[in-house]
């Protein structure tokens, strides 16, 4: 995808390093690895500058610039996605994320209307179990200055969100600027910045 950045760290590029070379390689080396590189060949910054261009090209209005990581040692598949308020913009949400790849989108508000950037989107992937669960992410960059962004997430078991659209707006926005979930060895870290038009990022990992 073209907005997905950096390279995937699978058991390919394991067997180029020293430490697992003719050695098996689990699903939480891959992760490790992921995580270790999270900043390699500048691919963070590659990613930030990606979709802070979205935002030029859509001008002014509420946004969130969204950075999604994948170190869960396997390939995210998008499953699912929901906005309250708001749309997706010209670059679609990434069908994958590879571990070990930064994904960027930006999700817009309505023009003409008095509302801001609410949305939320889920991937799936394998715990460190290897059994599949569904990363819920979720972002509320509000219309009006009374009001707080606001950074949301949730582990769960496959499909569990698909019902849930009304309840989990509440849930979004009763959260802060910063979001954590654990459930069987997974992990996401979801933070957003101040502002009408913040950055948004989201790091799913398995230890």
């Amino acid at each position: 995808m073209a907005n997905c950045f950096g390279e995937v760290v699978d058991d390919g590029k394991l067997n180029k390093m020293e430490r697992y070379m003719g050695k098996p390689k689990s699903r939480q080396d891959r992760a490790r690895e992921a995580w270790n590189q999270i900043s390699k060949d500048d691919k963070d910054a590659n990613a930030t500058r990606y979709v802070e261009g979205l935002k030029s090209m859509y001008g002014n209005g509420q946004s969130t610039l969204c950075l999604v990581y994948n170190a869960t040692g396997d390939t995210l598949r998008k499953v699912d996605n929901h906005d309250w308020y708001g749309y997706i913009g010209s670059a679609p949400y990434p069908a994958e994320i590879g571990n070990g790849q930064w994904a960027a989108f930006h999700h817009v508000h309505r023009a003409g209307e008095p509302s801001g950037s609410v949305g939320a989107v889920v991937y799936r992937g394998k715990n460190g179990e290897g059994v599949d669960k569904d990363y819920l992410v979720a972002w509320s960059t509000p219309w009006g200055m009374w009001y707080r962004n606001k950074a949301y997430c949730e582990i769960g078991a496959v499909n569990c969100y698909q019902n849930l659209w009304a309840g989990m707006y509440n849930r979004v926005a009763n959260s802060d600027y910063s979001s954590s979930a654990r459930s069987d060895g997974c992990e996401i870290d979801a933070r957003i910045e101040t502002g009408d038009s913040p950055k948004f990022t989201a790091k799913i990992t398995v230890r």
